[in-house]
């Protein structure tokens, strides 16, 4: 989708933010289709859904970094789960070569750790009802981590 090398035809990109993908200091600006579109530099805050690319793979302007279907689950899940449940997901990163993990960080210090495997509606069910068991336990705020990435099981663990 970026311009055809030697000839003036161009394509046009959806050039509106839907997420940041970055290795180190090396970001970019995706659409909602997952297409690079743009560089910047590291960005913080929980406004646009951000994460870490730790895998292997060469990220580059004009390719599709994230499936739109992948991206699109991500914003469902990272919006649905501030409402349902008031964890806001600040930052993620990923070492799976196939973008389906994704570990994020919560605004309350603790990961979350959950696959696009999983259908996403179960994953909010899981996680709302491992919420209400930890709480009877410990405040949320307290946990190290939640992982939902293995089937109809959920590890918890708090510091």
């Amino acid at each position: 989708m970026a311009s055809v090398s030697g000839s003036s035809l161009e394509t046009t990109v959806d050039k509106n933010l839907a997420a940041t993908i970055c290795r180190g200091d090396d970001c970019f600006w995706l659409n909602k289709d997952g297409i690079a579109f743009g560089k910047s530099g590291k960005t913080g805050g929980n406004l646009v859904l951000s994460f870490e690319d730790k895998t292997s793979r060469n990220l580059d302007i004009g390719q599709v970094l994230l499936k739109p279907e992948s991206l699109a689950e991500l914003l469902f899940l990272r919006k649905r789960i501030s409402e349902d449940t008031g964890v806001f997901l600040k930052s993620g990163e990923t070492i799976d070569l196939n973008l389906n993990d994704f570990d994020f960080k919560t605004a309350d210090g603790w990961t979350l750790k959950l696959t696009l495997a999983e259908n996403a509606y179960r994953t909010m069910e899981t996680l709302k009802k491992t919420l209400e068991e930890v709480k009877k336990t410990a405040p949320v705020s307290a946990l190290d981590y939640i992982d939902l990435r293995i089937p109809n099981k959920v590890f918890y663990k708090f510091k």
